[in-house]
């Protein structure tokens, strides 16, 4: 089990996301894996782009969000901070790393 606390509206920081991320992905080699938050549009569809990159299952956060999540759940909406976030994310956590 992991909480990642937040307020409402409030995404999850760069650090969070990774240690989500990789919790996620570990998890879900032992069964499914759920991820929600109060409203489910948003904290909890940012952890899961996240997972989805982590898991190599989309290149970016953004393909991630408009390929893996939106064709299913139209309702989910990211809001600034929360891109900012997932890019700041991408860009420390996963384009860092490529080639090491």
């Amino acid at each position: 089990y992991l909480s990642t606390a937040t307020w409402d509206g409030v995404p999850a920081t760069p650090a969070q996301l990774e240690h989500a991320a990789n919790f996620g992905v570990m998890s879900r080699k032992e069964g499914d894996v759920l991820v929600h938050c109060a409203h489910g549009r948003g904290r909890s569809t940012t952890i899961m782009c996240a997972c989805l990159v982590r898991a190599g299952l989309y290149e970016t956060w953004e393909e991630a969000f408009e390929k893996g999540i939106k064709p299913s759940r139209p309702v989910c909406k990211l809001n600034r901070r929360m891109r900012q976030n997932l890019a700041a994310w991408q860009k420390q956590y996963v384009d860092g790393k490529k080639g090491l």
